[in-house]
């Protein structure tokens, strides 16, 4: 018996050992492979989005000054309550008329915003947000159909998540004469994206050259951009791309694997020449993140991944102030976000917004004409507030004597008013009672 069990521990500690040298290898392979390191020709990739991108604001500001146009700042007060809309305005030389900074980028760089749709209800609320702020909106699924959101099913059955986004390039391309290309997002239905700050970054880029844009990671020695994140293909990646893959079976025959798009199209770019390159800010930041904010900046343990297979290093601090896209999941927080982002504004100074609202009749004129309408009285601007709630209450004492009053001749409605107005009020003392009975 004492055998039997000594026996049994061995076996046991034998395969406690194995399995433990086991992940421990594949740890350590994981971390050899899938470093930033391993990856040969690192100096290639390791390009930045405008070359410089520390000096991005500089670029921006070099480039804004090549457009013609005239920059003048507006009070913010003045603008958003007195007049029109905020901040920075541009004056274009032909004409006088004003139009914001964002607006007038809205038309010089046109973003074509493509949303891979897995809950209807998502997408709702992607359109009637941040999607209004795309050149283009489009939703695609493999599986769901809705005409009021303008889902579009291709109808074609997929052997991998690559040949989807293969066709879905092909369906965008094949219209590149009604939709702009210059600058393409592809996300999940579970991201906001910024567009005004995608703009910002990518205003002084050239769309006709190949510019691969989002978060970057290394796996098994390649860098991709995470789809998590989104990522961003300019005209000529995309040009690139469908010369290669300019059919259906071309795109089957591109990848095998679900869940894996973001991998493949990393490996055909790369079959290019096209890394992705480094979309970080001055103070090495990131601007397109594949996970919640939540999770990023105040998450109990961050995605390790994030961190470790990145290929440009996030600093200390996790999010850039010029993010472009990060995930959510409720659309109640999506819609409460896109309200912080688009209309709450934190007073600094001003008058214009503290002004109430305009009404067609004063507040003070109100009951006046109550006076003059219910009590036939010709003189009443000598006849204070406090005074005007004597007379009522000498003619109509209570809210039911009132209702009787003005609906004599309606006995219908008189009943149905004082059914409603006896059950709040049984309602109300019920309620009462109740909470007196339970703090007792």
């Amino acid at each position: 018996m004492k055998i039997f069990f000594f026996q049994r521990f061995l076996v046991f500690i034998v395969g406690f050992v194995i399995g433990f040298i086991t992940v421990l290898l594949y740890e350590c392979i994981d971390y050899i492979f899938a470093s930033p390191r391993f990856y040969n020709d690192l100096s290639k990739s390791k390009l930045t989005a405008v070359q410089h991108w520390p000096q991005n604001a500089e670029n921006y500001k070099l480039w804004r000054q090549n457009q013609n146009i005239l920059i003048s700042k507006v009070d913010l007060d003045f603008s958003i309550y007195g007049k029109q809309s905020q901040f920075s305005f541009i004056f274009p030389l032909e004409n006088d008329t004003i139009i914001l900074e964002s607006e007038w980028l809205r038309n010089k760089v046109p973003i074509a915003c493509i949303v891979f749709v897995e809950k209807l209800k998502l997408a709702s609320t992607i359109r009637d947000t941040w999607g209004k702020h795309c050149n283009h909106l489009l939703f695609f699924s493999q599986h769901l159909i809705d005409v009021n959101l303008s889902v579009i099913n291709l109808g074609i059955k997929y052997t991998s998540s690559w040949q989807l986004l293969c066709e879905v390039m092909n369906y965008i391309w094949s219209r590149r004469n009604e939709i702009l290309l210059h600058w393409t997002i592809f996300v999940k239905d579970d991201t906001i994206v910024i567009p005004e700050n995608l703009r910002y970054m990518i205003a002084p880029l050239n769309f006709r050259e190949p510019y691969y844009l989002g978060h970057a990671v290394v796996l098994w020695g390649l860098p991709y951009n995470v789809a998590q994140a989104g990522y961003v293909l300019s005209y000529e990646v995309l040009s690139r791309l469908m010369k290669i893959f300019d059919t259906s079976k071309k795109c089957a025959a591109g990848g095998k694997y679900w869940k894996k798009e973001d991998y493949y199209l990393g490996k055909h770019l790369m079959s290019l020449g096209i890394h992705p390159l480094d979309t970080r800010d001055s103070e090495k930041r990131a601007t397109f993140h594949g996970f919640s904010l939540n999770t990023l900046q105040w998450g109990l343990a961050r995605p390790g991944s994030y961190y470790t297979k990145a290929l440009y290093q996030p600093g200390l601090e996790c999010c850039s102030n010029q993010t472009i896209t990060f995930n959510i999941r409720e659309v109640d927080q999506m819609r409460t976000i896109s309200y912080i982002l688009y209309r709450l504004r934190i007073f600094e100074n001003g008058i214009y917004g503290n002004r109430p609202a305009s009404t067609p009749i004063p507040e003070n004129e109100v009951w006046r004409s109550a006076l003059r309408e219910e009590f036939n009285l010709t003189v009443v601007k000598e006849i204070s507030s406090e005074e005007y709630f004597k007379i009522w209450r000498e003619k109509y004492s209570e809210p039911e004597h009132f209702i009787a009053m003005k609906f004599r001749k309606m006995p219908k409605a008189i009943k149905s008013f004082m059914d409603i107005y006896e059950l709040q009020t049984k309602t109300f003392l019920i309620l009462r009672l109740f909470i007196l009975f339970t703090k007792r």
